[in-house]
């Protein structure tokens, strides 16, 4: 019940105060500075200044939309329409606008050398804070461009999240960005840097003003109003940061992309936005030390970034349609916070400041795991409808095939069983009594990213029975020598928890470097035999520099330092985001294959392409072959997933749509010999993702296939993006295949139950089972669920033909980590999972931990 009253007050305050991308502004802000690494004294300087001056960064970092919906009027954030007053409406709107852009970035700059000497940059408090809230401006009005896809850039992350999840439309797309990536945010970090005060200089603001409108004679705005929507936007904030994530589902549930993306969208995502402000830093810099010169059109850091051809965010509503009352008017029965204001009216800096009071008590992570389900289906059924019809989906074991669905009744044997897994049967991934010996690697640097590849091979020796196996884990994120290239960490996997250095650069004996800015090297990595002399190599894509580059494997040296092959791919930026190790020419050497989801086909962007390198020594110029998406649509990302399977290439496209629904999700089976599309599997629910991740075991007989993003349900309750892994008996499957063999011409579109002996689902909102996928040689598999328990995450060990046991380990002591993002084999006792987002010495630095069972072990508990 106090939750209930808790989010009903939480609906009545959003009502009244728009805390549109406050938290993401300042999170793109504080990781711009995380990442700015000066290359001078200067630089230092600056640096130093914008860490001391958080209430002016953090209010800076808002202040570009201080006029949006503010002072009752209701005003559309662009385009002035639906407003009470149009004349205020208009002046505010063309205020905002200028204070996203150059121009008045410039005029600012300017501005301050002129009235503040030099001499008072580093060591006036005031000066100090007014030439950081400048800097905030920049950081805001650089990530709007990518963020809302404007100045003609195609494909970020507003356009692109509605083409994959709100059939085009822009402006639910925008209203949903806007407001639900705060949400998203607040869900997956606990927001600790903001500060709880924030600082506005409104008479230099005033100023500023009036040089950028002395030409043109437009009417420069009242410091009241400065003053009074600010304060609105600063108790939104504060609102957002104790009541976000109650909102979370609310817009989570409407966009996976949302929820997936937000971060490490290529495109517009925060990293990309804050990498981007951080390479800015330099030219502002520059511009305070030696002067701002005005250009026509402005320009700033980057060609798209400018002032007067920048088009307009021309869309109905930006952010929660909603008008700003009074941040002082609260019910004192219900407020959690109060708000002071104090305007100095000799500095004429306006202080914001919370005071708490008391704490909110946040609801409790779930306790609920997945469901399994076994069944068999005999090999008698198939989709005959038109590919663009998938099945129809109903009570699991009971589907209907075709519009004769009582004639299939008979054809469906099916045993369910519940798991009896409870909380006392999830171990601690930290507990001591547990007979497993654990060490857990990351390194001190924020946001770099550990653990967000990792791949085993035998890189020393042409044995596949040999202990000598190493670990390479990636980190595409990895600073050096102020530029982000990303790296790869190569250790032995063998090693001894005790007294181990937990800094994963001084235990791993090859290091590995990328060569480009932002190339996000390691994002993709791949264990084949490129040469073709039975020692692993290591292919690691460079994605956002089109290259892939082969790492030779030598006995007893193991990987080359340099690159011996080099694929230098034909894109825009976006070729090998999926690599994939596997023998396509069945000759007993693993092949390249090269995934580009993102790759667009004609017209159609992200719609995806599959290249097939064989191992032919280092002369890799083109590939062998090309699978291009066999139904061409944008935003179907072809290549997701790549897997071999006896005779059989199996290819993803998560996003696949049919009709009105989005997103359910396809694979794609082709003949490995001819490459010819044998048979489709379509999945059935909107935002099902059907395919995300393949996995099959050693013996090739079982394939299992993810859809981390499928909604779940138990009786009454349903799970958003609660997230299925299906298991697929394969003989089954090429049984049904073969039974209708004398179709020419026609590629059956299989229904999703067919050959299915087992389904386990997801029993918590957003947790997305199956977003890591691990067979191992005997019946068991592991699974993923890196957003369960409010992302700290969670991983099960299914024994999918012993029994319905289900085992967990569950992190709950490094919280928000992501434990489970990915799993990797070390052999049978021993297993690698990843935590993107663990953050206990750097901020989402990231983590591996590897977990080894005691020599002693039963053999019944091998880990894989």
């Amino acid at each position: 019940m106090y939750l209930h009253r808790r989010c009903f007050v939480l609906l009545l305050l959003l009502s009244e105060i728009n805390a549109c991308g406050i938290a993401v502004h300042n999170e793109v802000t504080f990781r711009s500075l995380e990442h700015f690494t000066p290359t001078t004294a200067v630089q230092r300087l600056y640096k130093d200044d914008l860490l001391d001056s958080a209430s002016y960064t953090q209010a800076g970092s808002f202040f570009p939309d201080w006029g949006y919906q503010c002072l009752g009027n209701n005003q559309q954030s662009e385009d002035g329409k639906c407003v009470q007053n149009s004349q205020i409406a208009s002046l505010l709107i063309a205020m905002v606008r200028l204070a996203h852009w150059p121009s008045f970035i410039k005029t600012a700059v300017n501005y301050i050398r002129e009235v503040y000497p030099a001499t008072q940059f580093h060591t006036d408090t005031h000066v100090k804070g007014l030439i950081s809230f400048v800097f905030a401006i920049m950081s805001h009005g650089m990530a709007d461009v990518k963020w809302h896809s404007l100045s003609g850039l195609q494909d970020y992350f507003i356009v692109a999240m509605a083409k994959s999840d709100f059939h085009g439309n822009a402006e639910e797309s925008h209203i949903a960005a806007d407001a639900g990536a705060e949400f998203t945010l607040r869900h997956s970090s606990k927001l600790s840097y903001l500060n709880e005060t924030w600082k506005v200089p409104v008479n230099d603001i005033i100023e500023i003003y009036k040089r950028l409108y002395e030409p043109s004679g437009q009417r420069i705005p009242l410091a009241s109003h400065i003053q009074y929507c600010m304060a609105a936007a600063f108790a939104a904030s504060k609102i957002d940061v104790e009541f976000g994530q109650l909102m979370f589902g609310y817009y989570g549930s409407k966009s996976p992309f949302l929820i997936e993306e937000l971060y490490d969208y290529y495109r517009g995502g925060i990293e990309d936005l804050s990498g981007s402000v951080s390479d800015c830093y330099p030219e502002l810099v520059n511009a305070f030390e030696n002067g701002a010169k005005h250009d026509h059109p402005d320009t700033l850091c980057a060609s798209y970034f400018f002032s007067e051809t920048t088009k307009p965010i021309s869309k109905r509503a930006r952010c929660l349609n909603h008008g700003i009352q009074s941040p002082y008017r609260t019910n004192g029965k219900d407020a959690t916070n109060k708000i002071y204001q104090d305007y100095d009216a000799t500095t004429g800096v306006l202080t914001l400041t919370v005071n708490k009071t008391k704490q909110i008590r946040m609801a409790k992570h779930d306790v609920t795991f997945p469901h399994i389900t076994t069944t068999v289906v005999l090999p008698t059924l198939i989709n005959n409808h038109n590919k663009k019809h998938a099945a129809i989906q109903q009570q699991f074991g009971r589907p209907v095939f075709d519009s004769n669905s009582a004639a299939n009744a008979d054809k469906v044997k099916k045993g369910s069983s519940s798991n009896s897994l409870n909380k006392h049967q999830c171990l601690s991934l930290h507990q001591e009594r547990e007979p497993m010996s654990k060490i857990t690697l990351t390194i001190p640097m924020s946001s770099s990213r550990v653990g967000h590849q990792i791949v085993s091979g035998h890189f020393r020796s042409s044995d596949s029975n040999d202990d000598q196996m190493d670990i390479a884990i990636s980190a595409p994120f990895y600073y050096k020598d102020g530029l982000q290239i990303g790296a790869v960490f190569v250790l032995d996997s063998n090693l001894q928890p005790a007294n181990i250095d937990t800094d994963i650069r001084n235990v791993s004996h090859t290091i590995l470097h990328g060569n480009t800015h932002h190339g996000r090297f390691g994002w993709s990595m791949a264990v084949l035999d490129l040469n073709k002399d039975g020692i692993d190599d290591l292919a690691i894509a460079t994605p956002f520099n089109d290259r892939v580059d082969v790492y030779f494997g030598q006995v007893h040296t193991g990987l080359s330092e340099s690159s011996c092959a080099q694929i230098q791919l034909h894109s825009q930026g976006s070729q090998g985001t999926v690599l994939a190790g596997i023998d396509v020419d069945q000759d007993g050497f693993k092949d390249l294959v090269i995934g580009c989801p993102l790759c667009p086909i004609g017209n159609q962007p992200q719609a995806g392409k599959v290249s097939i390198y064989l191992g032919h020594g280092n002369q890799l110029t083109q590939p062998h072959f090309v699978i291009e998406n066999p139904d061409v649509n944008a935003y179907d990302h072809f290549g997701e997933s790549i897997l071999i399977i006896q005779d059989t290439l199996l290819i993803s496209a998560p996003s696949y749509s049919v009709d009105q629904m989005q997103r359910v999700g396809r694979v794609y089976a082709f003949d490995t010999s001819t490459y010819k599309l044998k048979w489709t599997v379509t999945g059935t629910k909107e935002f099902q993702q059907y395919g995300k991740v393949l996995a099959t075991n050693e013996r090739q007989d079982v394939l299992a296939i993810s859809s981390p993003s499928e909604e779940t349900r138990s009786k009454l309750q349903t799970f958003w993006q609660g997230g299925t892994v299906r298991l697929y008996d394969w003989n089954i499957m090429q049984q049904q295949i073969r039974d209708h063999v004398n179709q020419k011409n026609v590629v059956p579109n299989l229904v999703m139950e067919q050959g299915m002996m087992g389904l386990i689902e997801g029993r918590t909102n957003a947790g997305h089972l199956g977003q890591s996928i691990l067979m191992g040689k005997d019946d068991v598999i592991w699974i993923g669920e890196p957003m369960s328990e409010q992302e700290n995450g969670r991983v099960y060990q299914w024994w999918y033909k012993k029994t319905h046991e289900l085992k967990c380990i569950r992190n709950n002591e490094h919280l928000l980590a992501r434990f489970g993002s990915q799993i990797g084999s070390l052999g049978p006792d021993a297993i690698c999972i990843t935590s993107q987002r663990y953050g206990q010495n750097a901020r989402y630095s990231g983590a591996v931990n590897i977990l080894t069972r005691p020599e002693n072990g039963k053999e019944t508990d091998k880990l894989t």
